[in-house]
């Protein structure tokens, strides 16, 4: 990865960034806490210390695993536009994306962007669409298994087709040559945007490309691996608090919780997800402590720990990439 000369600080996060985080988690916290209340404290407590631990590593491993499959959807796609990167490098700056987990849709993921334009000099409007084709692709993943799992659960059919609708609408605009050349027009005619008609213009390129069937079916193929990965994992997290629950009736519940907490556009997707899923374990006749103790586990395995890798690889590229080269030695 090459250096760029900056004087940016490295090794730290962003002011701002940093007092999102914490607020967001503080946030996490917060709807933890009224879960565990809801649920009647001591009974929670009750229900973790009969946890079997033993499913944890597995847990977790299913989790990072996910991760490591969206990584090479990133890659892929990266690879699509001609970015051309080393994989250890490509890893980092995906990694630290996870981090903007926090951020509303994801969308901080952006970052990403200008990572790659300080690692290679990658223009930002030229790859900016890897990470909103990634939200995309990663949409149609877990609306693939909620359609898949549906028949375990029979909930939410509106919601879903109302979800598959945006999403197909979205991929045919991204596609479309004449939508392209419509933005492309007004860009050009407002003073405002006409400076920017240029980035526009490679932005809606990359976006065509990306959006390509075989690179759609590709990218979704992952996208669902990797979403099945997770709802495997919260299948494994009801089993560890001695719930019967199917892997069908885990995969619905956690892949529409997922959709909701993306739709939401709430950073973390917070309440909306963990509302979602004891909801839906609750209509599943599961405990309401086995409900709540159970969303608590997935949900700090599924955001929380992202976070927590991302924030290693984000303090690991800001090092790598803003740091000043060191000096010669003189002779």
């Amino acid at each position: 990865m090459q250096r760029q000369e900056s004087g940016a600080p490295g090794g730290r996060l962003p002011g701002r960034f940093a007092t999102r985080l914490v607020v967001t988690a503080m946030a996490g916290v917060g709807v933890f806490v009224v879960l565990a209340v809801y649920a009647d404290v001591k009974e929670v407590a009750r229900n973790f210390a009969e946890f079997r631990w033993e499913y944890l590593p597995l847990i977790v491993l299913l989790i990072l695993s996910s991760y490591l499959l969206r990584f090479c959807k990133w890659h892929y796609f990266l690879g699509r536009i001609d970015v051309r990167l080393r994989v250890k490098d490509s890893l980092m700056i995906f990694l630290s994306g996870l981090t903007m987990a926090v951020t509303p849709a994801r969308l901080g993921e952006v970052s990403k962007s200008y990572l790659l334009k300080r690692a290679n000099g990658t223009e930002i409007s030229r790859s900016v669409p890897v990470v909103f084709a990634e939200r995309i692709t990663d949409l149609l993943g877990m609306l693939t298994l909620a359609a898949i799992s549906f028949s375990a659960f029979e909930y939410g059919r509106a919601f879903l087709i109302a979800v598959l609708a945006f999403l197909l609408a979205l991929v045919v605009v991204l596609r479309s040559r004449r939508a392209s050349g419509s933005l492309l027009w007004v860009a050009r005619s407002v003073p405002l945007l006409r400076r920017l008609s240029g980035s526009i213009e490679v932005a809606m390129g990359s976006a065509r490309t990306l959006m390509g069937f075989r690179n759609l079916v590709v990218a979704t193929g992952i996208s669902i691996v990797a979403a099945g990965v997770q709802c495997l994992a919260m299948y494994f997290v009801l089993r560890a608090f001695g719930t019967d629950a199917s892997v069908l009736l885990s995969t619905f519940v956690f892949s529409f919780s997922s959709l909701a907490g993306s739709v939401s556009m709430i950073p973390g997707g917070l309440v909306a997800a963990e509302g979602s899923l004891i909801g839906l374990l609750a209509l599943a006749d599961i405990s309401k402590v086995s409900a709540a103790s159970a969303t608590m586990v997935i949900r700090v395995c599924t955001l929380w720990l992202g976070v927590a890798v991302g924030l290693v690889a984000t303090l690991r590229i800001r090092n790598m990439v803003f740091q000043d080269p060191p000096e010669r030695p003189r002779l």
